[in-house]
């Protein structure tokens, strides 16, 4: 069973990168504003704040990094 089939396109690591990073910042917003108790999105905190981590699964899934790419991507950084 190959896990990384089902990804999108033939995407570079540092692409998938960048979209797993662009993921992230709704779900650090999100976490910080509900812990922190600022109430910026009003009654729809709780909501948000699960749909930003449904969205970073997701993201994760499909377009996130495969593990080949991690691994290669640190053989390469432990081999120079």
């Amino acid at each position: 069973m190959q896990l990384g089939k089902n990804r999108v396109g033939k995407l570079s690591f540092g692409m998938r990168r960048f979209f797993v990073a662009c993921a992230l910042v709704p779900c650090i917003v999100t976490v910080t504003n509900y812990y922190s108790g600022w109430k910026l999105f009003g009654q729809f905190d709780r909501g948000l704040l699960a749909a930003s981590f449904v969205s970073l699964f997701l993201v994760m899934r499909y377009l996130g990094p495969t593990l080949q790419q991690i691994r290669d991507s640190w053989n390469k950084l432990n081999t120079h």
